[in-house]
């Protein structure tokens, strides 16, 4: 009995330690950022540290103004959304990932350079370049 309750003991102080682990490597700096230019389509996928993302929402907000996707940093999105000017992509985002896709035949080339700009500041932000967006 004495032995099966230090065996989980164990194996709860185990798994904590595990745990916190993951989430330091989950928020330890890893950045990825992908980008995809085809001619039908404009893609950005980005993985980075949680505490970017309010950062990223609020350029995101202020790149599409006057439309507003979020209200939080803890805001989960999959959706396509259409700006004021007809732009249309889908924009996918929780904590520390986002994907955008843009479909450049249901797009205009206005709209594509819109979006490819908002995407471009994006990664600047993430690796601490300069972006061309004055708040």
């Amino acid at each position: 009995m004495k032995a099966s309750f230090f065996l989980a003991l164990l194996c709860l102080a185990s798994l904590s330690i595990f745990v916190g682990w993951m989430k330091f490597q989950h928020n330890n700096d890893n950045l990825s950022i992908s980008v995809t230019d085809t001619d039908d389509t404009y893609a950005l996928s980005a993985k980075f540290d949680e505490n970017y993302t309010g950062r990223v929402q609020d350029y995101i907000n202020h790149s599409i103004k006057p439309t507003d996707l979020f209200r939080s940093a803890r805001d989960y999105f999959n959706v396509i959304t259409r700006l004021k000017d007809n732009t249309e992509f889908h924009i996918k985002e929780s904590p520390g990932e986002l994907e955008v896709e843009f479909d450049k035949k249901k797009n205009s080339y206005a709209s594509y350079q819109r979006i490819r700009k908002m995407c471009e500041g994006i990664s600047n932000l993430l690796k601490g370049e300069k972006t061309d967006n004055k708040k």
